[in-house]
């Protein structure tokens, strides 16, 4: 599922294309046409990190998905969504953000409400970028000795880090981003560091030329156990046309054609609220 195959998988993809398709293609009027491009109709699916205590891996609940248990890796929206953890995955980072995400706290509802960007106008900078000027902190509804930030509306919102780049499967490379919150933050951290030590001739490399295998391990602490994503470099980026993948979702990124589907507050990634 995970292997980085993409030489192979670019030629058979090249040598599928019947002729009279490459030779249209080739045509000056060409140009994706009929295909939208607004951030909002390119939507880049999640991936997630399935804790024991996610419903993805109760049997009972409705959005139960066969064969996952805590560990596992969920690639949303593809036919076999599910990778063991100890397997992991080979990723090729792209781009890099953080965000402030407002979510309806779980008293009322729970769900997604939407975005804060990092360069957001009405940051209070000085408090921390990016996160809205109108927040303000509240103890936690469950937990009474943490704290959180909190909306007018009484809506949570949460400093998300997130990782877009292309997941290497078997059948060719698919763009995922992987948010991460809470206690994601220091795996987030400790692998951008690592990246930051990708150097030739002296020289920091854009993230894309290099593949990183994702793994999960459980963590602790005193107050739970949960899984989180560890990262190994896999090797270099294998052909000219992979890093020419890589610079185009940074740059899909980096001008908002495109932008991460909407999160899931049910999914995990992230520890349980008890361990946080």
């Amino acid at each position: 599922m995970a292997k980085a195959a993409s030489q192979a998988v670019t030629t058979k993809e090249a040598a599928a294309v019947p002729a009279h398709i490459k030779d249209y293609a080739n045509l000056d009027t060409s140009g994706g046409r009929g295909v939208s491009t607004d951030a909002s109709d390119n939507l880049v699916p999640l991936i997630y990190v399935l804790q024991s205590n996610s419903p993805q891996v109760d049997a009972n609940s409705a959005q139960h998905i066969e064969g996952a248990k805590g560990g596992s890796i969920w690639l949303r929206n593809l036919a076999r969504p599910l990778v063991d953890g100890s397997e992991g995955i080979v990723f090729q980072p792209c781009f890099f953000y953080k965000e402030w995400v407002e979510w309806r706290q779980r008293q009322n509802g729970g769900g997604f409400v939407g975005r804060h960007g990092w360069n957001d106008k009405t940051a209070a900078d000085a408090d921390g970028p990016g996160r809205p000027s109108e927040a303000k902190q509240a103890p936690h509804p469950e937990h009474k000795d943490k704290m959180i930030w909190v909306m007018p509306s009484g809506n949570e919102v949460i400093e998300t880090r997130y990782h877009v780049g292309y997941v290497i499967t078997d059948t060719g490379p698919v763009p995922y981003v992987i948010p991460l919150k809470s206690t994601g933050h220091t795996f987030s951290k400790n692998w951008m560091f690592s990246m930051n030590q990708e150097r030739v001739n002296g020289r920091p490399l854009d993230s894309w030329l290099s593949y990183w295998r994702l793994v999960t391990r459980q963590r602790s602490n005193a107050a739970g156990k949960w899984y989180m994503f560890e990262a190994k470099k896999e090797g270099w980026a294998p052909t000219a046309e992979d890093v020419d993948r890589g610079q185009r979702l940074f740059e899909a990124f980096s001008t908002g054609q495109k932008q991460a589907a909407h999160e899931d507050d049910t999914a995990g990634t992230d520890a349980p609220t008890d361990a946080m």
